[in-house]
């Protein structure tokens, strides 16, 4: 009787029917064995299908169904031919060898392993070395790392010391700039002030045509142009305080007269042996030229302080030169004297006179500015 059971195929599982009755009858522990073998392959033991195939005895010890069986074939033909593939690339190589290196022999080969193994010792003794060289030099670059970043924080520290002192050294040329141009400034302003003539700008005398004028004030007297007292007053008054500075000025005092400016009421007075003698009035009243004003005596004394102020510049300066001389009462234009007092004189001449006599105030305010010592 035919007994049949079923299995299942080794690789792909799928089902199969086997027919025992072609195992040999004292096979019983190889059935045994076999349902051992298949129960392991089913319950995922590891082993080698083709060992299981190599075997196995009766193909129920491994069943495996036909494609399977043609793949394996397959397979196992494809690895044969890798195999062969293999021996002749081995093949070739030796044939090489014993062609290029007929007389390599086994101790040859050995003494050179030696040498490598020991060379390679070497290299491993040098790379030990080597690499604790490189150990200490990380460490000598960590030394000098942190050193570095102290030294940058130092130089950051001392760049910006050097940028505020720097800043400081531009904001204090600024102030000397500044500085320079205001003592440049005050520099040209003093020079212009020095050479400024003070008493010229305090007493501007001017001659228009005929008739002198002294701050504005006119000093003279035209029929076709008349003067008041009033004006001509305020003049006198002027050229008295004139002369007063500029005797002080030059530090020299006449021994008996002394100019006392009071503005339209000034006067000369006659001072001896310290006692005031007597006064004569520079400001008269009336009509100018008329006679009565009762300035002449002043006018005269006035001349001799001119005078007296002229001859102490001339001493000073022996190269000045009054433009005009005075001779007693009155003053000397191209050998022509023109008489200073009004008593007994024309309108033009005194006119004259009196430009005449502002003219050499005006030179003597010069000179005086001349003579001073530079500062």
């Amino acid at each position: 009787m035919t007994t049949q059971r079923s299995h299942i195929c080794l690789n792909c599982q799928h089902p199969l029917r086997l027919d025992f009755t072609q195992r040999r009858p004292d096979s019983a522990d190889s059935e045994k064995k076999s349902e051992t073998v298949i129960t392991e392959a089913l319950t995922g033991h590891s082993r080698n299908l083709m060992k299981l195939i190599s075997d196995a005895q009766f193909p129920s010890d491994a069943p495996v169904c036909n494609d399977c069986s043609d793949a394996l074939r397959n397979e196992m033909d494809a690895q044969v031919a890798t195999l062969d593939d293999e021996i002749k690339t081995y093949q070739t190589y030796i044939n090489y060898l014993k062609e290029n290196h007929p007389t390599t022999s086994i101790p040859d080969l050995k003494a050179k392993l030696q040498n490598v193994s020991d060379e390679e010792k070497e290299l491993e003794q040098q790379l030990k070395k080597l690499l604790a060289e490189e150990e200490q030099l990380d460490l000598d670059l960590q030394t000098k790392r942190r050193t570095a970043e102290a030294a940058s924080e130092k130089s950051g520290e001392l760049w910006k010391k050097y940028r505020d002192n720097l800043r400081q050294v531009f904001e204090d040329q600024d102030e000397l700039h500044s500085l320079e141009a205001e003592r440049q400034y005050a520099e040209v302003q003093h020079r212009k002030l020095t050479d400024t003539n003070v008493l010229d700008l305090c007493f501007h005398i001017w001659v228009d045509g005929i008739v002198g004028e002294i701050n504005g004030f006119r000093l003279g007297y035209l029929k076709d142009a008349p003067v008041e007292f009033t004006e001509i007053n305020a003049a006198l008054g002027q050229i008295v305080l004139l002369l007063e500075i500029l005797l002080e000025r030059i530090g020299v005092q006449h021994h008996e007269l002394m100019p006392v400016a009071m503005g339209s009421h000034s006067y000369i007075k006659l001072r001896r042996n310290g006692i005031d003698m007597e006064t004569y009035a520079l400001y008269g009243q009336g009509t100018p030229l008329s006679g009565s004003s009762g300035i002449d005596p002043g006018i005269r004394r006035f001349l001799q302080l001119l005078e007296f102020l002229l001859k102490e510049l001339k001493d000073r300066n022996k190269n000045f030169k009054p433009p005009y001389q005075i001779h007693a009462d009155s003053l000397v234009d191209n050998g022509v004297k023109y008489n200073a007092v009004m008593t007994l004189n024309t309108d033009v001449r005194w006119t004259r006179a009196m430009a005449l006599m502002l003219t050499d105030l005006k030179a003597a305010c010069a000179q005086c500015d001349a003579l001073r010592s530079p500062i």
